[in-house]
């Protein structure tokens, strides 16, 4: 007769285990590969009567965080890379100091709270080469340690192809934690704070800003960079602490960054509206700096593959389970991050 063949029990075990991995691992690969697009929010309702805000509604928001305080805020824009102004790294260049928090509405997260999970290393500080102390050119790029996990709060912004990205936008929003009416310091319990605000015409602005700033009528106040942003009347405006944070606008239900945060007379000051960089002016700087300063390997293939090693170790019973190789492209096939990216 011939012997029946049995698994030993251990073995058993460990292919059940193995099983069990895969299948609770299997709804956070899920949930990483859905938000591997940019400028989509899930919540889209609003705050009623009131400033407040969450990161679900601006899962893009970041807190850059210098020796773990609050100093400005900044956007991802990419696994890898938070867009920011440079006036926020004067004397303060050295990454080791830096850290990024994500998907956090308030800026005091308790020591053991699940959300210190998602403050990230700075690798590399990145700022305009033509940038000297004060606008223009007041931006630069974070380059993080590892890339951020996507998820429902938090996940990348779109950049603009160009400026006629928002030619018919009249209406955009920033946020940030900066102060807030008055110069006063946010309060407690510090949660996020959001404002719409209106494109202001350039010439206006300058004109404006002209009267206070220049003595020379042909020496510009607002240069091709910039733009303005607000109330011509004061009404809205960021203050200090927002500083980097996004100016971002809704366009065919997806949301692009069109400004920085960058500089201003005052708060809210009437005929003085917030001067923002304009990303859309800088987009071939930024994509040669994320181009040539990343690696060519997505790294969704990378988190992928350690997450499955361990239990496919252990399923060894199944030669069939282990791929050759998984090529670029099949990389590729995971998403891109960010806009026109890679």
């Amino acid at each position: 007769m011939r012997p029946t063949w049995q698994a030993h029990p251990e073995t058993l075990n460990r292919q059940a285990m193995s099983w069990l991995c895969l299948i609770l691992l299997l709804p956070l690969l899920l949930e990483a590969h859905r938000y591997q697009v940019c400028g989509r929010r899930i919540y889209s309702g609003r705050i009623k009567g009131g400033k407040d805000s969450s990161v679900t509604r601006w899962p893009w928001q970041a807190s850059l965080l210098y020796k773990n305080h609050h100093l400005c805020g900044g956007t991802l824009i990419h696994q890898y890379w938070v867009l920011t102004a440079a006036h926020c790294f004067l004397n303060f260049q050295n990454p080791r100091h830096w850290k990024v928090q994500l998907g956090s509405d308030t800026l005091r997260i308790p020591r053991f709270n699940i959300k210190r999970l998602f403050r990230y290393s700075v690798t590399k500080i990145i700022l305009h080469p033509n940038y000297c102390d004060k606008p223009p050119k007041d931006i630069a790029l974070l380059q993080l340690r590892s890339p951020a996990f996507l998820k429902i709060n938090i996940q990348p912004v779109c950049l603009p192809d160009s400026t006629d990205t928002f030619k018919n936008v009249t209406m955009c929003w920033i946020t940030g934690w900066g102060k807030t009416d008055k110069g006063k310091p946010l309060k407690k319990p510090w949660i996020l704070q959001e404002a719409e605000v209106f494109f202001i015409d350039q010439k206006t602005c300058d004109q404006n800003y002209q009267k206070i700033l220049n003595d020379k009528k042909d020496v510009p106040s607002i240069f091709d960079d910039m733009l303005c942003a607000g109330y011509l009347e004061g009404k809205k405006d960021a203050c200090q602490g927002d500083s980097g944070g996004p100016l971002v606008c809704e366009v065919n239900k997806i949301w692009y960054q069109a400004g920085i945060i960058s500089w201003g007379i005052g708060c809210g000051s009437p005929y003085f509206p917030g001067v923002y960089t304009n990303v859309s002016f800088h987009i071939s700087w930024i994509q040669e700096v994320i181009k040539s300063k990343s690696s060519t390997q997505d790294p969704t293939c990378v988190l992928l593959l350690l997450l499955l090693l361990p239990p496919l170790l252990l399923l060894n019973t199944n030669p069939s389970l282990f791929p050759e190789s998984i090529s670029h492209e099949s990389c590729l096939a995971f998403g891109k991050y960010g806009h026109g990216l890679t």
